[in-house]
């Protein structure tokens, strides 16, 4: 029996092209933490313990992957949209087939959320390409029209809220969308008429919220609050968004343009803001909420490759002489600490890819996992 597990996980490893060197053993399946691989493109998703390594399932699909594939986060399910528009709900950890669904517009985005009110968010282009999906059986819960047709550039979850944000590529506007059931009501119609109670109360819940911004947006960030979001608009300029008060707060100056990849919250007690790299660049700046600007610089001794946001605190992964390291960074004092990994030479690029559990794992070019992280404190 041993031998029979050992064989196909080294099957499975070969499969997703993972180094097999860098599997252990792995956690029991309730303790495990779970990452899904798999980029725009392929044609097979795989899913691995986050912090080892080790494969746990990988399968072939019908055809190429639209988005990059949303695990749910209790690690039940993984839902995946491929280019011949279909949504499949995967069983996780086997990978089993559970459902799938037509889409009528071409998926580019997908999130799912966690708990008994959970949906599936997927996002794209075309007319009403956003729509919210049952998470057990697929069905469309609810299709976002509009007058014209629309391109969904970002779809970001604010868990503590119980919310999806979404922005947009060609409207200068974001949405809020509950999918608590218990959401209050959305009012539509005048200021005045909230007083005169004259506005019109729709389902708090999948109903979107809208609200303006002054451009259109390229990308969407996480920030240390759960009220706020880092967005890039049309022209590449950093934005902060207060979902409290539903506008854009600031706009603070950064050096070079944000990319996904090279921005992470961090947060140390009453302090918080962003860790932000330039491509190329061997420091980060750190940009600060409250002064909304960059108050120092962490040095990272090599350049700059990925970061992620890690509990409280970035992981940076940068480079070192012979390879690569992955060092906790203690933003709010400005200080690379010591690294807690050392690896070879990957290909280039690397990225995080998030996990549930608090989990991040490090891949390469090639989407092989190079090491994994469970969240610490940052003391």
């Amino acid at each position: 029996m041993r031998r029979a597990v050992n064989a196909l996980a080294v099957a499975t490893l070969a499969a997703i092209g993972a180094p097999i060197a860098c599997a252990t053993p792995a956690a029991t399946p309730m303790a495990r933490s779970l990452v899904a691989i798999g980029a725009p493109g392929a044609h097979r998703v795989a899913v691995l313990d986050c912090a080892s390594g080790q494969p746990v399932a990988s399968r072939a699909l019908p055809a190429a992957l639209a988005a990059e594939p949303a695990l749910a986060p209790d690690g039940s399910a993984l839902f995946v949209a491929t280019r011949e528009r279909e949504l499949l709900r995967l069983a996780s950890p086997d990978l089993r087939e559970q459902a799938r669904a037509p889409m009528p517009f071409d998926v580019g985005l997908l999130a799912a959320a966690a708990g008994a009110d959970a949906i599936v968010l997927a996002g794209g282009h075309g007319d009403g390409a956003l729509s919210a999906h049952d998470p057990d059986t697929l069905a469309e819960l609810q299709r976002y029209r509009l007058p014209a047709p629309f391109a969904v550039s970002a779809i970001r979850d604010t868990p503590a809220r119980r919310r999806f944000a979404v922005a947009f590529a060609d409207l200068d506007e974001a949405w809020e969308i509950a999918y608590d059931r218990n959401a209050p009501p959305v009012l539509q119609g005048l200021v005045h008429d909230y007083r005169s109670n004259e506005a019109v109360p729709l389902p708090g819940r999948l109903t979107s919220r809208r609200f303006e911004l002054p451009d259109a947006t390229q990308a969407l960030f996480a920030g240390p609050a759960p009220y706020e979001l880092a967005r890039v608009d049309a022209s590449g300029a950093l934005g902060v968004v207060h979902l409290d008060v539903r506008r854009q707060i600031e706009r603070p100056a950064t050096t070079g343009p944000v990319l996904p990849g090279r921005i992470a919250a961090w947060r140390d007690g009453a302090r918080r803001g962003w860790l932000i790299a330039a491509p190329g660049a061997r420091d980060a700046q750190v940009l600060e909420v409250g002064s909304w600007r960059v108050t120092g610089r962490v040095d990272a001794r090599g350049e700059i490759l990925a970061l992620a946001a890690s509990g409280d605190r970035v992981l940076v992964a940068h480079a070192i002489d012979g390879g690569v390291a992955v060092s906790p960074v203690d933003a709010a004092n400005g200080a690379l600490l010591a690294p807690l990994r050392r690896l070879g030479s990957p290909p280039l690029p690397l990225r995080f890819v998030a996990g549930n559990g608090d989990c991040v794992a490090l891949v390469d070019r090639d989407d092989r996992w190079l090491a994994g992280f469970v969240a610490a404190p940052l003391r």
